[in-house]
């Protein structure tokens, strides 16, 4: 995930109770959930191989069974990533999304999800490291070393640490097969909207039997659905960040299986699946917002002065702030209050998470670069992850978030060219080239996320990739929804993607953040109420239109209380 703090009201629950079945076999689970582990082919281009994966699904019920009138189905979301959990997802948003699109007499849907290919609660995992000290302390060093751009050893140190995870991701039990398998190699997103077009399939049968929850049948009688099955099968997605790449693949490879598609927060899914340079463009105007919004905010913002005479005034203090620390770092403490050291790469890291979700973090980053400012010690550093967990945090949660940047790596490099045969020297090109287009903060940001592919092993090289092409005129139309300003996934991203899907629009919202339909935490009504109009009716908004968003960094709407693992997960995951 993209940031630190930790949920504390993640409910356990002991997935390995559930059978995995060949069909969705739903029984109760959490609070209001049902719960199913759908047991996939590993290999879908291999009949001949009986190794297998144990998805694991999630739904909240509509309020009405599926043969009322007012039943819309199931909409299957992904949160984005790569790696994002759908179970955790649908713990977090489900009912409010429920809320937010049964409205006035509107359809009432299903809210399902699923851990893709590695991921949480499906199986197998993909961990590379045997425990959580060790995830946690690799990154932690790397981080304290500094950036890419701090100079020849820094570059070289995190060359030789993305190759020993790498090794350790290669050498590791979790994953690995009896006949030399490793599910690394079929995590990439072409399997995984595969595996999607059988959970819709799934879900179409399940609802035919009105939600039936019962034990898992024999697996001995697992029927997959084949290419002549699949015309009638329609999926309704919404996928958020990197889930609107696996939106995207999906509609491209699957065109005449779409039902509906809303892609929030979009990637250029031609630029995703080469060596991924661009989608960082925005990271200045985020910046950039966040100097303008506390020359505005004057006292709102902990780091605005009264003799600031314009927002350029703040942004030099902070460089000013940035400078010291390379010099000297300080001691600072997480959100639990646990001593750590600060460096100017780590705080330009915090700055990079600042500008992602200015609602959510934008006072916190001010009133640490305060505290650093007065010689002060920092507290509340929300980007750093809390080590040990606290006591009362799932234990299966906080291993996942301290484990994601290994599971990251595993789909994301599956999606890219091979860049086994390459070496340092070629990297370096690579991260000049993001210095020129981004800066140099930006731009080792930007090339820090591929480092791992340029080191990936090649024992665990994909065996299937979908490099394109990507669009359809076959396909129903998809509502693209981005934020004005996106420090990840930039609004220029849905408008090339809308032209490549025949009658698709894109939603512009007048905002700065990752994510339009939940920036902050908070819903946006306009965007929302396009949502229920197109799921409900069909309808799309005029092309390019722009709702405007109420809150801002700084401004009348109070601070939000959520933690930071609950924002849309970011591509540019640890």
């Amino acid at each position: 995930m993209s940031a630190a703090s930790l949920q504390v009201d993640i409910p356990f629950f002991d997935w390995s109770t559930i059978q995995p079945s060949a069909s969705l076999d739903f029984s109760e689970c959490y609070s209001g959930f049902h719960c199913a582990r759908l047991h996939l082919p590993l290999d879908w281009h291999n009949s001949s191989n009986q190794n297998n994966v144990s998805l694991a699904v999630i739904r909240r019920p509509a309020d009405v069974a599926p043969d009322h009138e007012s039943y819309g189905g199931a909409v299957v979301l992904n949160p984005g990533g790569p790696g994002g959990s759908g179970v955790l997802m649908a713990l977090n948003v489900a009912d409010r999304m429920q809320r937010l699109i049964n409205v006035n007499g509107s359809k009432q849907y299903d809210v399902v999800s699923f851990d893709p290919r590695g991921v949480f609660q499906t199986t197998p995992g993909a961990f590379c490291f045997d425990t959580s000290i060790e995830s946690e302390s690799w990154w932690r060093t790397k981080r304290a070393v500094g950036n890419l751009n701090d100079g020849g050893f820094v570059l070289s140190y995190h060359w030789a640490a993305e190759t020993a995870r790498g090794e350790a991701c290669a050498s590791s039990s979790e994953g690995s097969f009896p006949n030399g398998d490793n599910v690394r190699q079929y995590m990439s997103t072409a399997s995984v909207a595969r595996d999607m077009l059988e959970l819709a399939a799934q879900l179409s049968t399940e609802h035919a039997l009105k939600h039936h929850v019962s034990q898992a049948s024999d697996l001995a009688t697992q029927q997959v659905l084949r290419p002549a099955e699949a015309s009638s099968v329609k999926l309704i997605f919404m996928g958020a960040s990197y889930g609107t790449f696996l939106g995207q693949t999906f509609a491209s490879m699957f065109p005449e299986n779409i039902g509906k598609m809303v892609l929030d927060a979009n990637l250029d899914a031609e630029n995703w699946v080469s060596r991924y340079e661009g989608s960082i463009s925005d990271n200045r105007a985020g910046k950039l917002y966040f100097f303008q919004r506390c020359f505005v905010g004057k006292s709102k913002c902990a780091f605005w002065r009264s003799e600031d005479s314009a927002p350029v005034d703040i942004e030099n203090r902070y460089i000013k702030v940035v400078e010291n620390l390379r010099g000297s770092p300080v001691v600072a403490y997480s959100t639990t209050l646990s001593p750590a050291v600060l460096t100017s790469s780590d705080l330009e890291w915090g700055f990079f998470m600042t500008t992602y979700q200015p609602l959510v973090f934008a006072p916190s980053f001010a009133r640490i670069l305060d505290a650093i400012e007065n010689g002060r010690e920092p507290t509340g550093i929300f980007w750093h992850h809390q080590f040990p967990a606290p006591a009362e945090t799932n234990p299966q949660y906080s291993d996942y978030v301290l484990h994601n940047g290994e599971i990251t790596s595993a789909i994301h490099c599956s999606d890219g060219p091979d860049l086994t045969d390459t070496n340092m020297t070629d990297f370096k090109d690579f991260l000049n080239h993001t210095n020129g287009r981004f800066g140099l903060e930006a731009g080792a940001v930007q090339a820090e996320f591929k480092l791992s592919c340029w080191t990936w092993p090649s024992s665990l090289r994909t065996k299937w990739r979908y490099a394109g092409p990507f669009g359809s005129n076959k396909s129903a139309p998809i509502l693209f929804v981005n934020n004005r300003i996106d420090g990840a996934t930039p609004l220029k991203s849905a408008r090339k993607m809308a032209k490549l899907f025949a009658g698709s629009a894109v939603l512009e919202q007048d905002a700065v953040a990752h994510g339009a339909l939940w920036p902050g935490g908070r819903a946006s009504e306009c965007a929302w109420g396009h949502v229920r109009e197109y799921l409900n009716k069909g309808s799309l908004p005029a092309d390019n239109e722009i709702c405007k968003f109420e809150c801002e960094a700084f401004g009348e709407c109070n601070e939000t209380t959520m933690t930071s693992d609950q924002v849309v997960p970011s591509v540019y995951s640890r």
